[in-house]
């Protein structure tokens, strides 16, 4: 048993397998920054435990081929691949403190030399402390911290607090069965509660429809396209909203006399919404 633990093949046989991890967590990566990743309902306990199972294993895996040289690029690698993954999930921390203990464990154990190690380490640091810094910064300035928004359909529960605001009869009869679709099934809108310091407001959106990625634990939604089509100021009443085109949406407050449409243009990709530009 000692002899097959020892074998340099394989340690380098294991050494290639844990690049599969390092791959995972660049597509993770990516995935959190073009999508809003979203644990299925029923499925957060299952994807848990696999991601912290998985992560624990590959940890082993790394441990065992730290003399490796495969192991050693590698370890030293994460680090800075967990560091964007850290800023593209601060909201959802159990994505990236898995990768983040197996990045830091491996570069303290991984063999390599000392003074390599001292300054990638100094840069490293230097890199999760001024990035953060400069997320909170930048979310303070772009992002809309008084402001809260709550979507008005099907799935706001009873119990919260809008709920009551609202003829939620009146909106689920508007944006049930599909109602929300644009004719060609390329957009979808969706109405808006507004909270804020001031009146707050009703607001009506557009977004794509039918980009989303659902997977078997956990489902990618688009993000970063979106078209304010029209804000009333107030709360507690809902526009009539209605798609009279495959890209023409049709709405009316109950005081207004005429309806009125609104030719909608959808606008490219923010990729910087995370920093809470909008």
């Amino acid at each position: 048993m000692k002899d097959i633990l020892n074998n340099i093949w394989l340690k380098r046989a294991l050494a290639v397998f844990n690049l599969i991890y390092v791959a995972v967590i660049v597509l993770l990566t990516i995935a959190t920054f073009l999508y809003k990743f979203e644990i299925n309902e029923g499925a957060q306990s299952a994807f848990f435990t696999v991601y912290f199972i998985l992560s624990a294993l590959f940890l082993v895996f790394m441990l065992f081929t730290k003399d490796i040289i495969i192991t050693r690029i590698s370890s030293m690698l994460l680090l800075p691949i967990v560091f964007f993954l850290v800023l593209f999930n601060m909201n959802n921390i159990i994505i990236f403190v898995p990768p983040l203990i197996v990045a830091i464990v491996m570069f303290f154990y991984t063999s390599a030399p000392a003074n390599l190690k001292v300054l990638l380490g100094t840069i490293y640091i230097m890199m999760y402390v001024l990035g953060i810094f400069a997320y909170f910064i930048a979310n303070l300035l772009f992002g809309s911290s008084s402001t809260v928004e709550t979507v008005l359909n099907a799935d706001l529960s009873p119990t919260d607090p809008v709920y009551a605001a609202y003829d939620m009869n009146y909106v689920m009869a508007m944006t049930s069965d599909g109602k929300t679709v644009s004719p060609d099934g390329n957009l979808e809108f969706y109405i808006c509660d507004v909270q804020n310091k001031e009146e707050g407001q009703v607001i009506i959106y557009v977004v794509p429809h039918g980009q989303d990625k659902t997977f078997n634990f956990f489902t990618l939604k688009q993000k970063g396209i979106k078209r304010k089509v029209k804000f009333f100021y107030g709360r507690g009443k809902v526009p009539e909203v209605y798609w009279s085109g495959s890209n023409i949406l049709t709405f009316k407050m109950e005081d207004d006399e005429e309806y009125t449409n609104s030719y909608v243009v959808m606008p490219d990709k923010n990729y910087f919404e995370f920093l809470g530009i909008s």
